[in-house]
């Protein structure tokens, strides 16, 4: 699972199974879905602070959370949903009073009750909160140089691996096409110099279809090291995951904030 301050823990297309028409509307009206999520996240982000700073010793990392803030917080699925309905209740604020038109005042008004509903089941399920945070790495650097691989487009995701194995989110693609035979490295943007404190090493993820993306290495690489495309080509590997399971799950439920 992502980090609750990872990039783009929801996006538009989180948005579409509730609503399905979404990017027409947008397009329509003028409303930029991005910025609704940013507000939508920035909103429960306050309201998680409070509620981590009223559980006190329930919450193992209390005393230095003021430092941490929500860098260790997981966005389990109650929470993601809770973001979606969240960003929609905006979306749908704007498009009502842009329009003025009573399908997109009941349409808030239904996710206006959705986002309450949504925050309560997520609270008392409890934050899920790991010890050692790997946030989600930037968009690899990745370069072409004279090899023996097919020409083809090739997707590149990277990804941090602690000493226990557990693994970040993947990093965003990053894409290149290669008119003749060539290869490619593959570096992640951070070097060894800014990876995170609890990275061990990284992985790296690469496929000729971007819904495709398997892992190329066996054992993790080494920070601030290059991975270079073999003459074998794309290898086989494993899907990437969703990144860190919660290590730990703060209670909540018995201080629930109203407003």
């Amino acid at each position: 699972m992502a980090l609750f301050t990872d990039a783009e823990i929801i996006t538009p297309q989180d948005l579409l199974p509730y609503e399905s028409s979404l990017l027409q509307v947008a397009s329509t009206h003028a409303i930029d879905i991005d910025q609704k999520i940013v507000l939508a996240k920035r909103a429960v982000a306050e309201k998680l602070v409070l509620f981590l700073q009223d559980a006190g010793v329930s919450d193992p990392q209390w005393l230095s959370r003021l430092v941490i803030g929500l860098s260790t917080v997981v966005v389990t699925p109650p929470l993601k949903r809770w973001l979606c309905f969240e960003a929609l209740t905006r979306f749908y604020a704007e498009a009502y009073n842009v329009q003025l038109n009573s399908r997109f005042n009941a349409k808030w008004a239904e996710y206006q009750q959705e986002v309450k509903s949504a925050a309560d089941q997520a609270l008392h399920a409890g934050l899920g909160i790991v010890y050692k945070p790997l946030p989600k790495p930037q968009m690899p650097e990745v370069a072409a140089q004279q090899g023996v691989a097919p020409a083809e487009a090739l997707y590149v995701q990277v990804s941090w691996v602690d000493s226990q194995g557990n693994e970040s989110a993947l990093s965003p693609i990053n894409a290149l096409v290669a008119n003749t035979q060539s290869s490619i490295t593959v570096q992640t943007a951070e070097g060894a110099l800014h990876s995170p404190p609890a990275a061990f090493g990284w992985n790296v993820y690469v496929g000729s279809n971007a819904k495709a993306i398997t892992l190329q290495n066996g054992n993790p690489l080494s920070l601030g090291s290059t991975w270079s495309l073999p003459a074998s080509g794309i290898q086989n590997g494993q899907a990437g995951g969703n990144g860190q399971e919660p290590d730990f799950i703060v209670p909540i439920s018995r201080q629930i904030r109203r407003g």
